[in-house]
């Protein structure tokens, strides 16, 4: 008899088998009350005892009625969302033998108790048995981006063996999160893998930890992928001979970069960098590369770029020649204009 929660749980002879498992209240005023059989589910037609409830409310008890490894054997219970029991479990080997194993028991810690069998090997007829139960181990993280340290849905997580063999694979969920379940003692490798990210991976390993750890982490950083055909398309534009307006051709392909940084990379962030050709006093194109910067990022931001994703809009007037026409060289026209330009610089991108 078992005594929980104002619960009695009786052993009743003869009702549905041998012997059934019963429930009674203890009501406030001490007296007993609500007498009920716990049903099909846990009672056959065979003989049930030996009930023991934990501190999670889990029934334990034995049976020789149902399926079984020998004579009594102990169960667990399974309760539906109705708190009603639904299934029952054989708690299987080493708890569970050919012979009669009975009057099972858990301590408060979950992982520790006894219970008593006739086995073979014990040391008379009936033995109480200690057993220290392995809990179940999972290793568990979160994926995130690492360039906004947001989780990262439905990357697919793959877990191997150390003989770089495919164990188990699952999608993490919306906040980034995943959990497979691991044997104990074994070296193992995971993978995070999503399409526009480079994939990463941890080792670790499920050896020599205490039987009470139920958990190893191993979180994992997904970089975003630089795509070279979208980066090619933030094109260099140039300026007329002593001019800082944008050009027709040179609007073109700010709208590539806009679209580029509203459309594909929501997160890209970049930096203006703009120049002159050789002609001119020192100080006169340090002014004008600055005001070809200014135009530049006028440009973007009047077309809906947020300023803070542009870092710096700068000038350096001719100290950057893309090729030899210095002042004095003798350089043709279009030699000339490739010095007048705007170049843009990836600081991040997602």
């Amino acid at each position: 008899m078992t005594i929980l929660n104002c619960i009695l749980l009786l052993i009743v002879v003869g009702t549905k088998g041998g012997s059934d498992i019963w429930k009674i209240e203890i009501l406030p005023d001490g007296n007993l009350g609500n007498l009920k059989n716990l049903g099909d589910v846990i009672n056959t037609a065979n003989a049930e005892g030996f009930p023991f409830i934990n501190n999670e409310s889990v029934l334990f008890f034995s049976s020789d009625g149902h399926t079984g490894l020998g004579l009594l054997d102990i169960f667990g219970t399974i309760k539906g969302d109705d708190d009603e029991f639904v299934d029952v479990i054989n708690l299987g080997v080493p708890v569970n033998s050919n012979k009669d194993d009975f009057s099972f028991t858990m301590n408060s810690n979950g992982i520790t108790g006894y219970f008593a069998s006739n086995r073979t090997g014990g040391r008379g007829s009936d033995d109480i048995y200690a057993y220290h139960r392995e809990l179940v181990l999972h290793v568990e993280g979160v994926v995130t981006d690492a360039i906004n340290v947001k989780p990262i849905p439905n990357a697919k997580i793959t877990l191997f063996d150390d003989n770089n063999q495919q164990i188990a694979y699952m999608l993490t969920d919306e906040k980034g999160y995943y959990q497979i379940n691991i044997d104990r003692n074994k070296d193992y490798k995971i993978v995070a893998s999503q399409e526009k990210y480079i994939d990463d991976y941890r080792n670790f390993s499920s050896k020599n930890l205490q039987t009470e750890l139920k958990t190893i982490t191993a979180n994992l950083i997904l970089n975003p992928v630089h795509d070279v055909v979208k980066l090619a398309e933030l094109n260099t534009i140039y300026f007329d001979y002593d001019k800082h307006n944008i050009r027709e051709d040179a609007a073109l392909e700010l709208d590539k970069i806009i679209n580029l940084m509203t459309n594909d990379y929501p997160q890209m962030v970049i930096r203006i960098e703009s120049h002159t050709d050789s002609r001119g006093k020192l100080s006169y194109n340090d002014k004008l590369s600055i005001d070809r910067a200014n135009s530049t990022y006028d440009y973007l931001i009047s077309h809906g770029i947020a300023p803070e994703r542009i870092t710096e809009h700068e000038g350096f007037g001719e100290r950057r020649l893309t090729n030899g026409c210095e002042d004095e060289s003798d350089c043709e026209e279009k030699d000339h204009q490739l010095n007048r330009r705007t170049q843009f610089i990836v600081v991040k991108m997602e």
